[in-house]
């Protein structure tokens, strides 16, 4: 929880906001967060006494991936449908009942690509409000899913958060048959986001691969390309992988949601 709280702050939070927010005394959030410190999760700033989120976030999400088996195989397939797209790219999987973000790369669009220590990588997600999270929920075993929508919550995050536990239903099964998931301005305003499932040998998804930004940006007028895109980005990590393809196969004949 407190890392989770410094993470959403915007330049970080002094451990008088940390202790008032968590409702915890000064000197015990001190010791919490000095050894958060020591131990890589947080920096601290020593002009203006602010936590961030430290580089061993980042190192435990690039471990989660190695720990999937496919980190090597998947970044130059991150940077090839990035480039492809103009989107950003990244790679979640499902941590209880959050995605955690494990990977992702910029678009090459001229502009200075952000440092790896500021691409969210090792960030937490409500599952239900990102697309990546929506495919990992859509292809849960029924009863896992079933169970993991009594226990979670499903909180608004903006206006087009889906916050009904019916309604996530029923958009999971469209998921499942379609192929792919598209959340919205669902997480954040701004930002439209497109993820396709990853497989493994036996038909399990291991991960999700998602495409995001913009909905002003142009790809998402071709939803038919962008989708054989994302699609083909996930099938060419779990191949690469030496994953026999397992996955949703999407018939050329379908009609992509369009905006």
């Amino acid at each position: 929880m407190l890392l989770d709280l410094v993470e959403k702050a915007p330049g970080g939070l002094r451990n008088a906001d940390i202790s008032r927010q968590l409702g915890i005394p000064r000197s015990s959030c001190s010791w919490i967060l000095a050894r958060l410190e020591q131990q890589g999760y947080l920096k601290r700033d020593a002009d203006s006494s602010r936590y961030r989120i430290g580089l061993k976030m980042i190192a435990l999400a690039h471990g989660a991936l190695r720990d999937l088996g496919f980190r090597a195989s998947a970044e130059p397939v991150l940077y090839r449908v990035a480039s492809e797209t103009g989107l950003a790219a990244g790679i979640g999987v499902l941590e209880s009942g959050h995605v955690l973000l494990v990977d992702r790369v910029e678009p090459p669009d001229g502009m200075t690509e952000r440092p790896r220590e500021q691409r969210d990588i090792g960030r937490e997600l409500p599952a239900h409000t990102t697309a990546l999270g929506k495919v990992l929920l859509a292809w849960l075993p029924r009863r896992e899913l079933m169970r993991l929508l009594d226990e979670i919550t499903l909180p608004r995050v903006t206006a087009k958060t889906i916050v009904s536990p019916q309604k996530l239903a029923q958009e999971l099964r469209r998921i499942r048959q379609r192929g792919y998931a598209i959340a919205d301005e669902e997480q954040e305003r701004g930002i439209r986001a497109l993820s396709a499932p990853i497989f493994d040998m036996s038909g399990t998804v291991r991960a999700a691969l998602s495409l995001n930004g913009s909905p002003r940006a142009p790809i998402w007028s071709d939803m038919r390309r962008l989708t054989r895109a994302v699609l083909a980005a996930a099938q060419d990590i779990s191949v690469s992988a030496r994953f026999p393809w397992s996955g949703f196969r999407w018939q050329e004949n379908k009609t992509p949601r369009s905006f």
